[in-house]
């Protein structure tokens, strides 16, 4: 699964800025780097404001809608590091 092309697909004609800091995606070896300050998305593996880390399978799952970000994060297969608003910003860019 491309998470990069799905992540820039629902965010297409939405406003980054409203993140007001950068929050990067990352399951397993895959990264995605969402930069609200400079309305970017792209797989740049740098500091971000907010740091989402799951695996690939728990990823997966929240991008089709079986399982939400809350629920990964609750069970311990979503993890945040940073500012955990951007975290809950985020979520209404993507999906």
């Amino acid at each position: 699964m491309d998470y990069l092309a799905i992540v820039k697909e629902r965010a297409e004609g939405k406003d980054l800025s409203v993140l007001g800091g950068s929050v990067k995606f990352v399951a397993d070896d895959t990264i995605v780097f969402i930069d609200g300050v400079n309305g970017e998305i792209s797989s740049d593996d740098i500091e971000a404001t907010c740091t989402v880390t799951t695996d690939t399978e728990t990823m997966q799952a929240i991008m089709d809608g079986s399982s939400s970000p809350q629920a990964a994060f609750m069970t311990g297969k979503l993890k945040v590091a940073g500012d955990m608003s951007l975290a809950l910003k985020v979520q209404s860019i993507i999906s």
